[in-house]
């Protein structure tokens, strides 16, 4: 076997593990919906929304790959199970914020506590160099997928 069969397998070996990363994410996402009394999409929202702490609709419908009015949807969702609210922007009025509410932090914070505190422990078993490594590998890979997304939904 040649240098570059062995590369080609070496990388099948990393994608593979991301698809594989990809597939468990979904899973918990799926494990953790009912919880909240969210479907997955409704989920996926709340985990942005979190970590954006205050996006407008049209960016959350972009992130997400979804129309504005499906967006609205997710949004009426949200809010009626207490996890997000919809405010005007201090700056333009016109433009409205989604921002997660206390109940959704609370909820990410008991169901995802534990994973966390996991991969914190995880993490600390790495170098610093290689957390650099690890995320600079995954802030690319995220492009990566994030321009495949786009060029899909055009």
């Amino acid at each position: 076997m040649g240098d570059k069969d062995r590369r080609n397998g070496r990388h099948r070996v990393t994608v593979d593990l991301l698809r594989e990363l990809a597939a468990s994410l979904d899973a918990l996402t799926n494990a953790a919906s009912p919880h909240a009394g969210l479907n997955r999409t409704d989920m996926r929202a709340l985990d942005i929304i979190n970590m954006q702490q205050g996006l407008t609709a049209g960016q959350l419908a972009g992130r997400l790959k979804l129309t504005t009015g499906a967006i609205t949807g997710v949004l009426d969702r949200l809010e009626r199970a207490g996890h997000a609210r919809r405010t005007h922007d201090h700056e333009d009025r016109r433009r409205v914020v989604v921002q997660p509410t206390p109940e959704a932090k609370r909820f990410g914070s008991v169901v995802f506590r534990q994973l966390g505190e996991e991969l914190d422990q995880l993490l600390c078993s790495y170098s610093e160099h290689d957390r650099d490594l690890i995320d600079e590998f995954l802030r690319s890979v995220t492009t990566l997928v994030s321009q495949r997304a786009d060029e899909l939904s055009r």
